[in-house]
């Protein structure tokens, strides 16, 4: 019985990987996803770069469908200066990716650096405008791929595949992404503040050529949209003390937001809420291919923290776990990912001010300016 059970296990492990194959050669290809866009934000949308005070710095890694064999893993680093010294200026921005399939089987790697431009709106209101230029390089591993002719319907891989691999294991190419971030601010009777961002993104402008065989096979574009709140419920305390990101045991942050995805015929919505409360975060969201989160795909869990290092410093770190909910659960499993964010209020690197921007007044406009969350 249990021969036949860990035979089972694998046979199915092996479908599911057949099934992906032949979703994503029918896509052509698909860009890394990650659980939480709030904690990589340059990543979806380089008009996010700059749009809070000094400086940070985040690092994030997922680990993806850890039941199979081999699984999915991709490192991820982005940077981002704001420089309001600079007219007009958000900031400036860099962008380190990496992903690797299985074994190393297929190999991805992007750098990117990427500028924004900032347009005050009114005193509460501001738009920025931001565009991002890579280098990506793909490589393949020929001898670790396996094809069906090598599969058998009970042992698995024990046949000599008739495929005869190309010379070419290498693609480069340049690719453009741009978007835009629209960020309001406000106060109420029942929140103490609140803040709102929206933002839209064009990935792969171009479309490059990433093809082994000097086929034809486009990148597709991909959209991005996304969506949040911050809405923060406070006593006793200053507007000073949360416009950097902060809160204190008598206080709430609810960060209820969205995200759309699409890319070739391949759509995801993303739905779900943080809270943070005395330094510690919690959050759940929902994934689904269509709008119905009745029926949802993934079930998305976080917890972290958020130390101060000074009144003006911080790091943040989180943990995402991303659930199966579809029958793929017993070969895919679970995902995990680690984030941290390293926040440096006053920092800039032409040795202005990193506040608000010049020539702006009153509170509104300084809240723009904070980590919300």
């Amino acid at each position: 019985m249990k021969n036949i059970t860990i035979k089972r296990d694998w046979f199915l492990r092996v479908i599911l990987l057949l099934v992906l194959s032949a979703v994503f050669s029918q896509l052509k290809a698909q860009d890394p996803i990650f659980s939480q866009f709030y904690n990589n934000p340059i990543y979806y949308n380089p008009g996010y770069i700059g749009l809070n005070a000094g400086m940070r710095a985040r690092f994030n890694y997922r680990d993806q469908w850890t039941g199979l064999p081999e699984d999915f893993k991709t490192y991820n680093f982005s940077l981002d200066v704001a420089e309001r010294a600079i007219p007009g200026s958000g900031g400036l921005g860099l962008l380190v990716s990496s992903d690797r399939a299985g074994t190393g089987t297929i190999k991805s790697s992007n750098v990117g650096i990427g500028t924004a431009a900032r347009i005050p709106l009114y005193e509460n209101m501001i738009a920025q405008m931001g565009f991002m230029v890579s280098y990506a390089q793909k490589s393949v591993n020929w001898d670790e791929m396996v094809f069906t002719d090598q599969l058998h319907a009970r042992y698995g891989n024990i046949y000599q595949t008739a495929f005869e691999a190309p010379v070419n294991n290498r693609v480069s190419y340049p690719d453009f992404s741009v978007g835009g971030v629209y960020r309001f601010v406000e106060s109420g009777s029942r929140w103490s503040n609140i803040q709102g961002t929206l933002g839209a993104a064009v990935h792969h402008v171009f479309t490059p050529n990433e093809s082994f065989l000097g086929l034809d096979s486009k990148l597709p574009r991909k959209l991005v949209i996304t969506g949040d709140l911050v809405l923060e419920i406070e006593q006793g305390r200053s507007s000073s003390y949360r416009s950097r990101g902060k809160s204190n045991s008598s206080s709430f942050k609810f960060n209820p937001g969205f995200q759309y995805e699409k890319q070739a015929n391949f759509s995801t919505y993303t739905l779900g809420m943080n809270i943070l409360k005395s330094s510690i975060y919690f959050g759940a969201w929902f994934r689904n291919q269509d709008f119905n989160f009745f029926e949802a795909k993934d079930a998305i869990f976080q917890v972290g923290f958020n130390a101060p290092w000074s009144k003006d410093s911080r790091v943040k770190v989180m943990y995402t776990y991303d659930y199966l909910i579809t029958d793929l659960r017993t070969a895919g499993r679970a995902s995990h990912e680690i984030s941290m964010v390293f926040e440096f209020d006053n920092f800039s690197l032409f040795g202005g001010s990193s506040g608000y921007s010049p020539g702006s007044r009153g509170r509104n406009t300084k809240e723009i300016e904070c980590t919300p969350f």
